[in-house]
């Protein structure tokens, strides 16, 4: 999303946040992934990915899938959708656009910083 009084672009704040951006990346990485499965590859209790996964499924990025297994074991496995995957996208692409732009403002300060070089002194023949 770009920013009103600058032309770089803000990352959306709704994949930014840490356990939801953390849930997204290893999405983007498989095709699915169990509900275990991303508790222990993102380090988030069980509360808190039931919380951010609830949210995302609300804002149209991730699909639930829910099922018995064994008439006795709920399976959630989740997956992004269309939209999380452009999300996701275009979230890397702003950041690596901050990135980019902080190294090269970085740049120019260093080199505004150096001094001339001074001049060679030519010394005369005696």
């Amino acid at each position: 999303m770009k920013d009103e009084n600058n032309t770089m672009s803000m990352p959306n704040r709704l994949v930014h946040e840490p356990a939801r951006l953390a849930i997204l990346t290893v999405l983007s990485s498989c095709s699915s992934a169990d509900f275990v499965f991303l508790q222990n590859a993102t380090g988030l209790s069980k509360g808190n990915l039931s919380v951010q996964l609830t949210n995302l499924e609300q804002a149209g990025l991730v699909t639930l899938t829910k099922e018995i297994i064994d008439r006795k074991k709920m399976r959630t496995t989740v997956s992004l959708s269309k939209r999380g995957a452009e999300e996701i996208e275009e979230y890397w692409k702003t950041m690596d656009a901050i990135r980019a732009r902080m190294v090269g403002e970085t740049a120019r300060r260093r080199l505004s910083r150096r001094r001339p070089l001074p001049l060679p002194v030519r010394m005369s023949p005696v």
